[in-house]
């Protein structure tokens, strides 16, 4: 009986992974709160920063939870992966420096990317 084992996560994924966590935990601590402030005061003018500081934690949210989909090793996973730096790119500087990063390492590690995420090369 031979065991199969999974690959071993590539370091973009790994990255991607962290980066999901944090944007997760990050996102929700910021949504949540902003729509309970913003929702109180009735949406009014003062409560249009709320509101802006809402759709942050959104977008982060988004695009935490889709990094943590990325870890999911399938073409699927590698969707989600583009999704989530995309989502990234949104939330200037630090997200364009993360997904900066995520890609320079992807490109540095793309044959263990390709067999983590099952994708096969078609001869030509």
């Amino acid at each position: 009986m031979t065991a199969t084992t999974m690959p071993a996560r590539p370091l973009a994924v790994r990255v991607l992974r962290a980066t999901g966590w944090i944007a997760t935990v990050t996102g929700a601590a910021t949504a949540i709160p902003s729509f309970a402030v913003g929702a109180s005061t009735g949406f009014g003018d003062l409560a249009r920063v709320w509101v802006a500081l809402a759709t942050i934690g959104v977008i982060l949210l988004l695009a935490g939870v889709t990094a943590l989909l990325a870890a999911h090793p399938s073409p699927a996973g590698l969707g989600s992966g583009l999704v989530a730096c995309t989502l990234l790119l949104i939330l200037l500087p630090v997200g364009t420096a993360v997904t900066v990063a995520v890609g320079l390492i992807a490109s540095q590690s793309w044959p263990q990317l390709r067999d983590y995420y099952g994708l096969t090369r078609r001869a030509s």
